[in-house]
């Protein structure tokens, strides 16, 4: 057990395991790290200081420096009362399963059959020790080790996914005698087939069974969850930073432009955002990228300019790869509308996507103040957090995608830009901070009880 020092200020601690964490994340967990970087930025406003362990991209699959050196300068560096994040190398395997399933790794050539064939049982294999990210587990057990013999800490947070937040949280749970809670970002068991969760799911609830508390990033998800795990489970979402969006709006070069960033699901329907365009070019056939744009960045650009040749339009999209946040927050801010994918069909959708999802995208544009267009809908959860917001609309098909574009560019009265009027004070709700405040709560009430 960690004892609280006579002398100890009444500042808490928790300690946040975070395998992505802004800034030193991968380029494709840039939304999702956000989430621990900026619940520790106002955690302190609550009473409580977090210590975040993450894992360095740059840094990923080498030996593990001197890590006593690296957490030691780190907190010495921040003060008693002011958040701090640590980010640590990743060894290239740790025993021996994870070996042989690195060693498989499929890449193209005349072996890529039976390395995908030989990974399969290693990847059953590897649900329950951690997934790719195990390897990051020794490093960051030794630096929680050095953490917990420089400071008190109260509580432990395991940010969820990849899997080695869960692992660790509860590795230092039981090593240390604190309380600690699961922070899910998505679903545990979502990503994987029926016949695998029906597996999976008995070690995920024992793996849960010590946590005092669980929070989820949407409602549905913490009801699936508090049925899983028979803990108590709160909601608590992505949310977005007003911080980030201060400042003078970018200037516009003229065009009207319809900007998406980032990542698509599998059950998203780029396509119909992308024929929505092509239906405005045949009602409008003058249309030029100098007057309507489509602008893409992710990773995803090579098939958006495929599709968009497959339309037609690809003198109206202007795709490219990823950029860095800044640009992207700069890049939204700057848009007439801001293009939100939805999960489509979801009654076709196994039982986590039925009811829709929380994009952390939605929040995002939230903070951005522009209109969203959202394709196709989910009849659920995300449409009416959009209208209970008055953020946006929605467009089920081509041709109301088309509507949505043509009233705008002509700025009628009707047309969601004209209409842009989101509740205030709902669209606060879910600001970083407060969404903050909510976490401090649950670790308030795991440490009283």
């Amino acid at each position: 057990m960690i004892a609280r020092a006579p002398d100890a200020p009444a500042m808490r601690t928790v300690l946040i395991f975070a395998h992505e964490c802004a800034p030193y994340h991968r380029e494709q967990s840039t939304v999702g790290a956000q989430r621990p970087a900026q619940f520790a930025k106002y955690l302190p406003a609550f009473g409580w200081r977090a210590i975040v362990i993450c894992c360095d991209a740059r840094r990923r699959g080498t030996p593990c420096p001197d890590i006593e050196s690296e957490v030691r300068d780190a907190l010495g560096a921040s003060g008693a009362s002011k958040s701090v994040i640590i980010p640590t190398a990743s060894l290239p395997w740790t025993g021996l399963v994870d070996r042989a399933w690195r060693a498989v790794q499929p890449r193209m050539g005349r072996d890529a059959a039976w390395r995908k064939l030989a990974r399969r049982p290693l990847t059953v294999a590897k649900l329950f020790s951690g997934d790719y990210s195990q390897a990051w587990q020794p490093c960051a057990r030794a630096a929680a080790e050095v953490v917990a013999r420089m400071t008190r800490v109260d509580a432990c947070i395991g940010e969820h996914s990849p899997d080695a937040g869960i692992f660790l949280a509860r590795w230092f749970s039981q090593r240390f005698g604190v309380p600690w809670v699961a922070d899910f970002r998505d679903a545990m068991l979502q990503p994987l087939k029926p016949a695998l969760r029906l597996v999976y799911r008995p070690f995920a609830r024992r793996l849960l069974s010590t946590a005092s508390a669980v929070v989820n990033v949407t409602p549905y998800w913490s009801e699936l969850d508090a049925k899983l795990f028979g803990r108590p489970v709160v909601t608590i979402p992505n949310g977005f930073d007003p911080a980030e969006f201060d400042g003078p709006v970018p200037e516009s070069n003229g065009a009207f432009v319809m900007c998406y960033t980032g990542h698509m699901w599998p059950q998203m329907r780029m396509e119909i955002a992308l024929a929505g365009l092509a239906e405005v070019r045949t009602r409008r056939p003058e249309l030029s990228a100098a007057q309507l744009r489509f602008v893409y960045r992710g990773a995803h650009w090579n098939e958006i300019l495929e599709s968009a040749r497959r339309y037609g339009v690809a003198d109206l999209v202007d795709a490219d790869r990823h950029i860095a946040r800044p640009e992207a927050v700069r890049l939204m801010r700057r848009a007439d509308v801001l293009l939100l994918l939805s999960i489509a069909d979801v009654e076709a959708q196994d039982e986590y996507l039925r009811r829709g999802i929380y994009p952390a995208k939605a929040f995002e544009y939230f903070g951005a103040r522009r209109p969203i267009l959202c394709v196709p809908g989910d009849r659920g959860l995300l449409e009416a957090l959009i209208q209970d917001t008055k953020t946006g609309v929605v467009a089920r098909t081509p041709a109301e995608v088309a509507d949505a574009l043509e009233h705008s560019i002509q700025r009628r009265p009707d047309s969601i830009v004209s209409r842009f009027n989101p509740d205030d004070r709902l669209v606060g709700s879910f600001s970083r901070r407060v969404l903050t405040g909510r976490l401090a709560q649950v670790l308030d009430g795991v440490v009283r009880s």
